[in-house]
């Protein structure tokens, strides 16, 4: 799903429905940002604003169920690409 408004391109892939923990990654101030759901420590879904860089690398990681690392994944200087696996 994707969504312009206005000056916000917003995108999201996967489903956070029934997530168990979320991230957010970059500063919602900037209005950058991105939010990561897991779901048994798993990538479900993500829900990026002004943030496609984050839509594109983290299709992966909702597609395939991948166990990406928390702390990592937070820091938005670290492309989701080379984030580790927990």
């Amino acid at each position: 799903f994707w969504s312009n408004q206005y000056d916000l391109k917003l995108q999201t892939v996967g489903l956070s429905t029934g997530h168990d923990s979320s991230v957010v990654r970059g500063d919602p101030d900037s209005r950058s940002f991105s939010v990561i759901y897991y779901r048994d420590d798993k990538v479900v879904a993500l829900d990026c604003v002004n943030a496609t860089k984050d839509y594109v690398q983290g299709r992966k990681a909702v597609i395939e169920g991948l166990s990406l690392d928390k702390e990592e994944i937070a820091n938005s200087d670290i492309p989701i690409k080379e984030v580790g696996t927990s």
